[in-house]
């Protein structure tokens, strides 16, 4: 059996990756591409923000399976609202204790559900070791102590973090840190500004160590962050800014005699959580949350529910969850959001109906799981009214084809079942992002977080397999069931 080496590059893009590689730019990624199997699109998850897509491919479910609805969202149960870290601002605004320990110890150990199974959790059940280098996602058997640097121990007033689950290997940059022989040298890539070890310096180091000391778990997944915070600032310099990870990559296979040799021991798998979408530099490319639905009472950032509030707002960038607290307002709302033609798809939950209306386009679409209708993914539907608005082609009455939003029905189904609440999910047209207090954006820059296929589509390489290529349409949902074959079958 062949230990797996899976690399998340988070904002990946299939088009960025392609002019790299055809400038001959990223000579690793082009080894990689050409020495194995390669799909230019790859669908994500929907909302395509890195929390709700890491559970999806950890758990091998959407969100209404695995209850992590979105990098920031409002949990009605104990009326705050909860962001994993998305914005210095923001996170001061909401204290920097509770955001830390959300992200570190609440996320994996109460907000992910337990009913739903982690990768790392059902190797360890087939006698199969797991790592992770820095993901967000990591629930598993082991207990790690979290160990807070003293500038963060002070920003959190000292306050004390249990214990955080993890599989047979366990690393989150200097807080959380494995028990290795021999232990890895400490590097400048730990430091404070360097985000204490969640970079790709640390995260490429630590896999070398490991790799040369064979120390490899038989599964290890490893997060490369910095692609994602360069492309927001510079999107135009996305190449450049993916040379530089190449690099990181190259450190990888410079482990071996050969790059060839690599693939001999290991198999590789290269991906991203989601795309970007450039920003437009005006400021009416900011939807204005707030003074669109200024009829309404808005709970201001960080503050609790009242009862004279109407609307909590959970911003993602260029999607916003709009949770109502009183139900009587709904259509009120989505005609002031319909209203608007910079938001692209409106949709909402009625029973087991989804309800999807846009600013950009006239008319309604209901749809539900079951029916006769199937899809690319051989999912089954019954779906009534404008097909138009999720850019779906039906053919023979039965057969249904995806557009501009890939496996729409869906993404869109398990974003707005992820949390039994009434709310509304909304995205921004391509160019476009949502603007309300304390939420960061980018002008000029790079965003994500709607269903369009420039935000939701990633490529994906297989390298140093065996058997036969595993997938013709894929979803980074699917990848969990493959690798979990691929450790137990050859």
């Amino acid at each position: 059996m062949k230990k797996v080496i899976f690399l998340m590059i988070d904002s990946l893009m299939p088009h960025v990756l392609e002019q790299c590689i055809e400038q001959r730019m990223v000579p690793a990624l082009h080894f990689f591409r050409e020495n194995g199997w390669y799909w230019k699109e790859c669908t994500s998850v929907f909302p395509t923000m890195t929390a709700s897509v890491d559970f999806s491919l950890i758990a091998g479910e959407y969100p209404d399976q695995h209850r992590v609805p979105a990098l920031i969202w409002y949990d009605a149960e104990e009326n705050r609202l909860i962001n994993y870290t998305n914005g210095a601002l923001p996170v001061w605004k909401l204290g920097f204790f509770p955001c830390t320990r959300d992200v570190l110890c609440l996320l994996n150990d109460k907000h992910f559900s337990s009913q739903v199974s982690t990768i790392y959790e059902e190797l360890a059940e087939r006698g199969k070791t797991s790592g992770s280098i820095n993901l967000i996602a990591r629930r598993s058997y082991h207990k790690y102590k979290v160990k807070i640097p003293f500038l963060l121990r002070l920003a959190t007033k000292f306050k004390r973090f249990d214990d955080v689950s993890g599989p047979d290997l366990l690393t989150i940059g200097r807080v959380v840190r494995p028990k290795l022989n021999p232990p890895l040298p400490w590097g400048w890539d730990e430091m404070v500004f360097n985000k204490y070890g969640v970079n790709d310096s640390f995260a490429t180091r630590m896999l070398n160590h490991l790799i040369k000391y064979h120390l490899l778990p038989d599964f290890t997944m490893v997060y490369l962050p910095d692609n994602d915070h360069q492309v927001h600032r510079h999107p135009r310099k996305a190449c450049h800014i993916l040379q530089k990870v190449d690099r990181k990559l190259q450190s990888i296979l410079n482990q071996f005699a050969t790059w060839e040799e690599a693939l001999q021991k290991y198999t590789f798998i290269i991906t991203g959580d989601h795309g970007q979408t450039i920003i437009g530099p005006d400021e009416t490319n900011r939807i204005d949350l707030e003074g669109l639905l200024s009829g309404f009472s808005i709970t201001s950032y960080g503050d609790k529910v009242s009862e004279g509030h109407d609307i909590v707002l959970a911003n993602n960038e260029r999607m916003t969850f709009i949770y109502l607290l009183k139900p009587q307002l709904e259509s009120d709302v989505i005609a002031k959001l319909q209203g608007d033609p910079r938001i692209d798809v409106i949709g909402w939950k009625k029973g087991e109906w989804v309800q999807v209306r846009s600013g950009v386009k006239k008319g309604t679409l209901c749809y539900r799981k079951g029916g006769q209708i199937r899809d690319p993914y051989d999912q089954s539907w019954e779906v009534q009214g404008d097909l138009d608005l999720l850019d779906i082609r039906l053919e023979n009455g039965q057969q249904l084809f995806y557009g501009e939003y890939p496996d729409a029905l869906s993404r869109l189904h398990a974003a707005l079942y992820s949390q039994d609440v009434n709310l509304l999910a909304c995205t921004a047209k391509p160019g476009y992002e949502f603007k309300s207090a304390y939420a960061p954006t980018h002008l000029n820059g790079g965003s994500h977080g709607s269903m369009h296929k420039v935000d939701s589509t990633v490529p994906l390489i297989i390298s140093g397999a065996l058997g036969e290529k595993p997938f013709n349409l894929v979803r980074l949902v699917d990848l969990k069931d493959y690798i979990l074959q691929l450790l137990t079958e050859y």
